[in-house]
């Protein structure tokens, strides 16, 4: 018996809190199912798309930002959206830590600490390498760099709380994922006991009381809190809520599908527009509020996106899962954090050999030049500092 389309909120929230019940109750049809090795083909595709948007707003930033118009159209205010790649991956790391973990076991307090040890095993021996890397790029440049206090910093994840002494600016992202991995076993944990509904919205509103209680003490445009999970928690929050979805309905049919696509894709938007310099120009006094409600947005939008594409059986899973997008996302993770390296080193000899080479061709070039830079050391730095380590986990 097909499940209908339609749902809500609270239906979604009170569906039974037990994982197991549900599992044996029903199958994950084609649309939903994962490859053997336990990874969503289209889930690989958004986690490209995601690395691949970073480096491509990064790579603009270096030029200027110019623009390419096509009539009245800015193309690039569109592509800008790929800054936001960060925002996706939040969203799907949202989506993965819930769903994969209440699907295969319920949670419980022993299970706290193994879970901080497979997420120290699958980030740390990537991160702490390229962390190194930098140190030794900067202690070179500069003799009195603070690559103690920096290599502390990075030791610990501190990245995001002391970004004076972090090798790269890029890796606050980690500061806040490792916020989340202190959030999420508790909803793991205590979804069992006072159930899902319960659970999440103690959760919720208790950061949403935090993150109001700092925005009013915040100054104005002040940005001290924005890359900590009091903001970023909402975008997380859409993941967790699509895994949820997936696991109360693995075979609920949505007619229309495109519809719903490009519903999400506008929320999406309206979310980037909500945090853009225009917009946040004009409201200087409600400057991290719009912030907040715009992250919120964007993760509703993402999380509608990655529901979409996770249970595609047609044209998202044949867009995203192509053997391309399959591929870069599979090795996200080093992309995401060498291309900062990358493209800098490239954009800057570019530069310097040519002088000249501006407008929109210039980041263009250096984006697919650095792009194809990246992918053999993402390769590299896959197999060995990180396919190894996810094997041992994956033991645990």
């Amino acid at each position: 018996m097909k499940k209908k389309a339609g749902f809500t909120t609270l239906q979604l929230l009170s569906v039974p809190n037990n994982p197991k019940s549900v599992l044996n109750k029903i199958e994950l049809n084609s649309a939903a199912s994962a490859k053997p090795n336990n990874r969503f083909v289209a889930l690989d595709g958004l986690r490209a798309l995601a690395a691949l948007g970073v480096l491509w707003i990064h790579t603009w930033a270096i030029y200027g930002s110019p623009r390419l118009w096509i009539g009245p159209l800015d193309i690039t205010s569109i592509l800008a959206l790929g800054g936001n790649g960060v925002d996706l991956f939040f969203v799907i790391s949202g989506f993965c830590m819930y769903y994969f973990y209440a699907k295969n076991k319920v949670f419980v307090y022993k299970d706290f600490g193994a879970f901080i040890k497979n997420r120290w095993a699958r980030l740390s021996p990537a991160f702490y390498t390229i962390c190194a890397i930098y140190i030794v790029i900067r202690v070179t440049e500069n003799h009195q760099y603070a690559y103690i206090k920096t290599a502390i910093t990075s030791l610990i994840y501190f990245n995001g709380i002391l970004p004076e002494y972090s090798p790269e600016s890029i890796f606050w992202s980690l500061t806040a994922e490792w916020e989340f991995y202190l959030i999420i076993p508790f909803l793991l944990i205590y979804q069992n006991r006072l159930g899902f509904k319960k659970t999440f919205f103690i959760i919720s509103i208790t950061i949403i009381v935090i993150a109001l209680t700092g925005i009013v003490f915040l100054r104005s445009g002040s940005d001290d809190l924005l890359g900590h999970i009091i903001f970023r928690y909402f975008e997380f929050m859409w993941g967790i809520l699509a895994g949820k979805l997936l696991l109360a309905y693995p075979r609920m049919q949505l007619k229309n599908r495109w519809l719903y696509l490009i519903f999400f894709i506008i929320i999406t938007y309206t979310g980037r527009l909500m945090i853009s310099k225009p917009v946040l120009s004009l409201i200087a006094d409600y400057y991290n509020l719009f912030k907040l409600i715009g992250f919120t947005l964007m993760g509703l939008g993402f999380g509608g996106i990655t529901y979409l594409a996770i249970t595609s059986t047609k044209y998202l899973k044949f867009i995203l899962g192509n053997k391309v997008l399959s591929y870069i996302g599979k090795i996200s993770f080093s992309f995401y954090l060498y291309h900062g390296l990358v493209h800098q080193l490239t954009g800057n000899y570019l530069i310097a050999k040519f002088p000249n080479f501006k407008g929109i061709l210039a980041p263009i070039t250096t984006f697919f030049i650095s792009a194809a830079i990246l992918i053999p050391i993402a390769t590299l730095s896959f197999i060995v500092l990180e396919k190894p380590f996810m094997a041992r986990s994956k033991k645990r």
